[in-house]
């Protein structure tokens, strides 16, 4: 498994427990695996790399493992965060190795660092997403633009959104932060867009191509980076 970018931190025979960020890609591969299926994945690859992984305490413990926010069911990832915690400090270079090794295919380790261990969840620390997102429409160019020029000029774009048994009314466009045309593609046309990822305010490209009248066509969609709060698109 290729691994692109290591930051490495010596720990210190009196180092307390350790918290590793680890920046990683997904691919076709693993897109249709659920949120909860990749957690258990992670879980296993740390296990079978005999890594010391915290759990927590009680009568069901749980790895202490965190991920940034969950990738949609059909989605592609170029740089998806996860934390995990260590019982015992271990080199993040003998880290990455062990991990590679162990990793499901369609997953690919590409930096890891150690950080705080006292910082906020990395759930929180998450308010924006960028996608690249390709999509199959026969039209011209500039016709295509200008569905996401006409997009981006409206005030407003209700739309209904269901949690368990309940529906939720929302308004999309102020999760939309940026829209931009990329050209034309293989599939028909790509655009780039920033939305907001917040507890109770995520915007996601699916429910925007559905506002563009492509809610029925072929797409790829892809998450190409995290934002967090005190960082600038």
């Amino acid at each position: 498994m290729e691994v692109l970018a290591v930051q490495t931190a010596g720990p210190s025979p009196e180092a307390p427990p350790q918290r590793v960020r680890i920046t990683y890609a997904t691919s076709d591969v693993v897109k249709y695996v659920g949120h909860l299926d990749m957690a258990r994945a992670w879980e296993r690859a740390i296990r079978r790399s005999r890594l010391p992984l915290v759990y927590s305490q009680g009568f069901n413990p749980q790895p202490r493992i965190q991920f940034a926010a969950a990738l949609p069911l059909g989605f592609t990832g170029e740089a998806e965060i996860v934390d995990i915690y260590l019982s015992v400090p271990v080199a993040v270079g003998d880290i990455v190795k062990r991990l590679a090794a162990a990793m499901p295919a369609g997953v690919h380790l590409r930096q890891a660092e150690e950080v705080d261990l006292r910082g906020p969840a990395l759930q929180a620390l998450v308010d924006r997403a960028e996608y690249r997102v390709e999509v199959e429409a026969a039209e011209p160019a500039t016709a295509f633009e200008m569905r996401l020029q006409a997009f981006a000029a409206r005030p407003e774009a209700w739309r209904e959104r269901r949690k368990g048994k309940e529906t939720a009314r929302y308004d999309l466009r102020p999760l939309v932060l940026a829209l931009t045309y990329r050209g034309q593609s293989e599939l028909g046309h790509s655009f780039e867009t920033l939305m907001r990822t917040a507890p109770g305010a995520t915007g996601r490209p699916d429910e925007l191509l559905a506002e563009l009248g492509l809610g029925e066509a072929l797409r790829q969609i892809t998450r190409t980076r995290l934002f967090f709060l005190d960082t600038d698109p």
